[in-house]
């Protein structure tokens, strides 16, 4: 937008403080309202404001310290760039009343300005201090005996601000919707941004200056005394509302500009009306902007939910596009039931592109799901991005009479005004669109009885354009359809919990949460040095908004969880460093924990630290978010995310999220217990949450040095230890332990690397000479027999999160026999790997790492002696052999193994798969069944079902493990599992298909068979068995 000249503002705090602003705040007493020849004076004690008559402008003080000096109002008229004054020709008068109590605070005055000019305008700015209250309000309205079209009214604007003294001072800006980021930069360097606002269809976003505007709500603060200005949208009823702020010319100079104003579309009328807007000093910003929160809930109240935070489940980054299937999330939820539901996690949510049955009315298929779900105990979600048109514009909207290019927003020529998505988009104030938005809410989830809607791309709604209803512009009627649908949705016979994903940050009160960031998939990078990867683009979003929840909304939401995001494959997998400082932005986050992940496949040290750990779940059953200990100046200097966050348990408790964001080398962390509220000359106890362990007693502050990419969450208690355990001793640091490796690439790589307690050192295979990397191993001799049940593995990933290990064995010498013996096997290891299995004695361990994608380099191997720990070892295993692969899985195609079992649980089963690709993906997912059999070696029960799409398998047999989790099985009884693909389009070729590998007789336990039918019959293959491995 271009902008005229600003003019000045000024704060004034409280008159009888005197000294330097970042001292505490004086205690606000009641409004003293007065005028002395042309100037006008309001001052609660806390701040005060000025304004002379004369001149058509005011200031904004506390204590003797001006903030905003010379502050005047403006408005700009459509069409043209000039704007008009308050300072502008005329005469001015003010008068004030008292309007008492009301939601913002007590014994409230108004101060009323009337600037008449002789250009033929009258413009009125009404500023309304409170006694109890460190921040006024502000509104004006603009006036004319003819009518004007007007697009921008500025109520306060001017060419300076200054928050006083200060050595480290910031701005803080916020994005116009979750598309885009928040951003902090020094005062002196703005940085760059993507200066985000409605995107036309394509237009891509562009890396630039930025351009100084904040949307909704702004700051400017200190970062070491944390004093600060917040100035935002007190209401969005009928503009969009911005902040502009000015670089300063110096290191914490004074900002050479500073406005709030709105904008967005135009008013017409004789008399046109800003919204209200909130300026206030704190002695601390991050109070200010929960303030902020707080005040702008007042004429827009939150959205109530009086339930549990939700957790749960969402199909969107696990099952994109057509493999979102009633066959994959019937079994998903039946997973759910048996393994998660008692941990809470009760929400079973689609999102976009469910296929339901293939060949069913998708009516049906969602009233389907949804009896299913609630069959099982369940609630059952949603998806709609309904500000977007995906029919024909020539189709009928549903119940009327009119077409949806009646119902689609225009341009001034009568076009379509196209989203980015490059959709038309539903005209709110259309009659038709408004019957479009009810019916959808109605027929798509109130009716078939879901519990839980995700709206998505409803940033659509506020596109500009030539609407239906002439008087109207962006935002109301963003704010009429989200009125229509959330009346709908909370007017349901079920309690419907109603999230936002790409959506405003204002007005909130649609909603009882908000996504925080964007998709956790989408990173940023500019291709100059600012770098960010998706996690932690939405750790810093989720960081800078904790004031939102509560306030707002009742729960931010961070996005989905993926413990391993497991379609993305061997070359793409979140490690588990990733995941560890995803899930702390989450639950440090405001708690709102869906699982987006394929959850039958994530191993067991994902699921225990990640998913199933009880105390980390307490943390997200709070619903609250936490504060940032200090901010960074990241997304507009590309600076890491914060590393410190922290919140108060219901108990009194703090718990303090604490990351390291660099992936590539260890960082020192500080926090000072005093910057938690705790007192310094007190003793408390420290515990870690994923480890699960007690850290110790600590006084004044804890240090710790974080490795790569660490992520943990400390409780600090003053009521003693909760039970926790003492962290373990590392058997390999034990004296007489060494190292030994199949080879080495040389000085600095030896094996001893893996057993010095240094993740800064390494070993690395040596180069082959036939460019072979496979068959390496490391291994680890303890001298004496000792007792293990943990072995943890770091893999080097060459400072790109690249790791090379492919398939891999964990081995323990038998004495007894002297040869080793797999204990488990797996597909990737990645830079954190935690092997747990039943306790067994040992003078050795090896780390067999059969395949590699390139030279393998491992930091570290720890081994550990748990007290109770235990996990699954290998039970039986035909994986030794060699093997083949065939890929014919379609259709009516099944294949299956059956085999026997030595103990009644299954926990894990390793089975061998691929996907052939050639020049297309398979049209379905692999289904995986594991089925009870009759004693023809005919599926008599099922007992499992897990789904896996195509996207990112490997293209020769691998073993792919799956966590079945079953229990209570007959060991007197046969079983099998059943690899089909039933919509995986039977072309008579074995490109483009799941494959499998197989060998000749080498498992005594059962047979392979085949089924031509769907499963109907089958057909006994002696000969030959699939290739696989069981665990107990």
């Amino acid at each position: 937008m271009k902008r005229s000249y600003l003019g000045l503002f000024v704060l004034l705090l409280i008159f009888t403080m005197i000294g330097p602003i970042n001292v505490a705040e004086a205690k606000p007493t009641k409004v003293s309202v007065g005028q002395t020849g042309s100037v006008v004076t309001a001052d609660n004690g806390a701040i005060a404001l000025t304004y002379d008559l004369a001149t058509g402008r005011g200031s904004f003080k506390q204590g003797s310290t001006t903030l905003i000096s010379n502050f005047y109002s403006d408005y700009e008229l459509y069409g043209t760039s000039s704007r008009i004054h308050s300072y502008d020709p005329g005469t001015r008068s003010a008068k004030w009343e008292a309007i008492g109590n009301d939601g913002y605070g007590k014994h409230g005055e108004r101060i009323t300005i009337k600037s008449v000019l002789d250009s033929g305008s009258t413009i009125t700015l009404r500023l309304t201090m409170y006694e109890d209250q460190p921040y006024f309000l502000s509104d004006m309205t603009v006036s004319n005996a003819a009518s004007q079209t007007i697009s921008v009214l500025e109520p306060i604007a001017s060419d300076n601000l200054d928050i006083g003294s200060g050595t480290d001072k910031r701005i803080y800006t916020t994005p116009y919707t979750n598309n885009y980021d928040f951003g902090v930069a020094p005062v002196d360097n703005f940085g760059k941004s993507q200066n985000g606002y409605d995107r036309p269809y394509g237009v891509e976003d562009q890396w630039s200056a930025f351009n100084g505007t904040s949307y909704w709500v702004a700051a400017v603060f200190d970062n070491t005394a944390k004093n600060g200005i917040v100035a935002g949208a007190a209401t969005t009823k009928a503009w969009k509302s911005m902040q502009h702020l000015g670089q300063a010319a110096a290191p914490n100079g004074p900002l050479t500009g500073f406005s709030i104003y709105n904008a967005g579309g135009q008013q017409s009328g004789t008399s046109v009306s800003s919204d209200a807007f909130f300026m206030g000093y704190f002695d601390n910003y991050e109070t200010g902007l929960e303030t902020f929160g707080e005040a702008y809930a007042v004429e827009e109240p939150m959205l109530q939910w009086k339930g549990d935070v939700p957790r749960g489940y969402n199909t969107w980054y696990n099952f994109y596009s057509q493999y979102a299937t009633a066959d994959a999330m019937y079994a998903m939820t039946d997973y759910f039931v048996a393994h998660l539901k008692s941990l809470g996690y009760t929400y079973m949510n689609l999102d976009a592109s469910y296929q339901g049955i293939k060949g069913q009315e998708q009516i049906r298929n969602l009233k389907d799901y949804v009896t299913y779900v609630h069959s099982k105990g369940m609630k059952a979600g949603s998806y709609e991005a309904p500000f977007a048109i995906w029919n024909k514009l020539t189709d009928t909207v549903p119940t009327t009479n009119y077409t949806f290019g009646d119902i689609a927003l225009k341009d001034t020529n009568g076009n379509p005004v196209m989203s980015y998505l490059n959709t038309p988009i539903v005209d709110a104030t259309h009659p038709g669109g408004q019957v479009y938005l009810k019916w959808l809410m109605n027929t798509n989830h109130v009716e078939p009885g879901f519990d839980y809607v995700k709206l998505d791309f409803i940033d659509f709604g506020m596109y500009e354009g030539s609407f239906y209803d002439k008087s109207k512009n962006g935002i109301q009627a963003y704010r009429i359809g989200m009125k229509i649908m959330r009346d709908a949705l909370i007017g349901a016979r079920q309690k419907i919990f109603i999230d936002e994903s790409i959506a405003p940050l204002l007005p909130s009160g649609y909603a009882h949460g908000r996504r925080t960031g964007c998709d956790t998939v989408i990173g940023l990078d500019d291709g100059a040095g600012i770098r960010y990867s998706g996690i932690e683009r939405q750790a810093f979003n989720a960081a800078a908004s904790w004031w939102t929840n509560g306030t707002l909304y009742p729960f931010n939401d961070a996005d989905m969880s993926m413990p391993e995001n497991i379609v993305q494959g061997v070359y793409g997998k979140t490690t588990l460093n990733q995941a560890t400082l995803l899930t702390t932005a989450i639950v440090m986050g405001g708690g709102h924990l869906l699982l987006g992940d394929d959850i039958p496949f994530i191993s067991d040290d994902r699921m225990k630290r990640l998913v199933m750990n009880k105390e980390l779940l307490d943390v997200a059953s709070l619903g609250k978010a936490a504060r940032p200990l200090s901010m960074t100046n990241f997304y507009l200097k590309g600076e890491h995310s914060p590393a410190v966050t922290y919140l108060k348990d219901k108990n009194g408790d703090i718990l303090v999220g604490i990351s390291n964001w660099d992936m590539n080398n260890s960082q020192p962390v500080t926090v000072p217990f005093p910057d938690l509220e705790l007192r310094a000359d007190k003793a408390y106890t420290l515990s870690e949450l994923y480890s699960q362990t007690t850290i110790g007693s600590y006084t004044g502050s804890y240090s710790r040095m974080l490795r790569a990419g660490e992520s943990i969450i400390i409780r600090i208690s003053a009521k003693g230890p909760r039970g926790n355990t003492e962290a373990p001793l590392n058997l390999a640091l034990g004296a007489g332990v060494t190292a030994s490796a199949s080879t080495s690439y040389g000085a600095g790589y030896e094996a001893s690397n893996i057993i010095d307690g240094n993740l800064a050192t390494r070993w690395s295979a040596g180069w082959p000479a036939n460019n072979d990397f496979s068959n390496q191993w490391l291994e680890i001799n303890f001298g004496a027999p000792v007792s293990v049940n943990r072995v943890v593995v770091s893999e080097y990933g060459y400072d790109k999160q690249e790791y090379e290990t492919w398939a891999y064995a964990l081995q323990y010498w038998d004495d007894a026999a002297s040869q080793y013996v797999d204990l488990t096997k797996g597909l990737t290891l990645g830079d954190r790997r935690e092997l747990d299995f039943k306790t067994v004695t040992t003078s050795k361990i090896r780390l067999y790492m059969k395949t590699s994608h390139w030279l393998g380099s491992v930091n570290e191997i720890e081994a550990y002696n748990i007290p109770g720990n235990t996990g699954s070892v290998i039970a039986q295993d035909d994986s030794n052999e060699s093997f083949s692969g065939y890929s014919d899985i379609r259709g009516q195609t099944q294949r299956m193994q059956t085999f026997t079992l030595t103990s009644r649980s299954l926990p894990k089963l390793d089975v061998y798969y691929y996907e052939s690709y050639v020049s297309k993906v398979p049209e379905d997912n692999l289904y995986i069944d594991i089925v009870e059999l009759d004693s023809n070696l005919r599926p008599a029960k099922k007992l499992f079902t897990a789904a896996v799409p195509p996207y990112n398998l490997m293209g020769s047999p691998q073993p792919y493990s799956i966590y079945p989790r079953l229990s209570g099985l007959d060991t007197a009884k046969k079983y099998g599992f059943i690899l089909r693909s039933p919509n995986t389009l039977d072309d008579g070729s074995t490109d483009n298909k799941y494959g499998f590998g197989y060998s000749s007789d080498v498992y005594a336990g059962g047979i392979a068979q085949y089924s031509g039918d769907g499963g109907q019959t089958w057909s006994p293959q002696t000969d030959t068995d699939l290739i696989f491995t069981i665990y107990q």
